[in-house]
């Protein structure tokens, strides 16, 4: 125990006294890590990336499916903390059932420790897009896609942040509360909600900002045919 106390922490293991040697040990962990930090910063930069190409297209594989009441578009939440005129005027409870998959069901271990997950899916039954859109809220003035939450997007990738109500590990299923998505939308990844990382409360919203956001809300986000014939705005 000494020897080996004394071999890792490099001092002398024929130290009596316990409480010095945990000290000693301590210091010299410390001024080790700091050597090996300032190793690394001062360093010079390799060029890894160099050696790849910037990939033009990707491939992704489907982990689950959504398993939502919502069935249509019409009356499917915009974002999934937004109830109204939507159906049953109320929050709805759903399930992510993953494919059918020993590793991503163990891959679910902890999950049900979180409050809340982001679910990142395919809207798959989206098609086109338009570089500047029309929101349904504040001044009808066409606002860069980018800047918007539009459905159609060149990937038609969405992100909802869902509130975790349980998660079976037994069947491959985190089941939520808030849901935002159709029915057997594809799931692609999911990811914990993490509070310091992921909340920025204060921070600029764009044209956003000033609108009076309760009379937003009274307006439907799928609210035109033109959405229902795939040509959202």
């Amino acid at each position: 125990m000494d020897s080996c106390f004394g071999f890792h922490c490099g001092i002398d293991f024929n130290v009596k006294n316990h409480s010095l040697r945990s000290k000693i040990c301590l210091i010299t962990m410390e001024s080790h890590e700091e050597r090996s930090h300032n190793h690394r910063r001062f360093r010079k930069r390799l060029n890894y990336t160099d050696q790849f190409e910037i990939p033009t297209s990707i491939q992704l594989s489907v982990i689950g499916h959504v398993c939502s009441p919502y069935r249509e578009r019409f009356g499917t939440p915009r974002q999934a903390v937004i109830s109204k005129q939507t159906l049953n005027a109320a929050p709805q409870n759903a399930y992510i059932q993953l494919v059918d998959n020993e590793k991503l069901r163990m891959a679910l271990r902890g999950l049900d420790k979180f409050e809340r997950c982001w679910i990142i899916s395919y809207m798959h039954l989206n098609q086109g897009w338009n570089p500047l859109v029309k929101p349904p809220r504040g001044p009808k003035a066409k606002q860069g896609l980018f800047s918007t939450r539009a459905p159609h997007r060149p990937n038609s990738i969405a992100l909802s942040a869902l509130k975790i109500t349980k998660v079976d590990h037994t069947l491959g299923q985190i089941h939520v509360f808030g849901i935002d998505l159709l029915d057997q939308t594809p799931v692609l990844d999911i990811k914990p909600y993490v509070p310091y990382a992921d909340a920025f409360p204060n921070s600029a919203a764009g044209w956003l900002d000033g609108l009076d956001m309760h009379e937003a809300d009274r307006k439907l986000f799928y609210h035109s045919i033109s959405y229902c014939l795939n040509s959202f705005y």
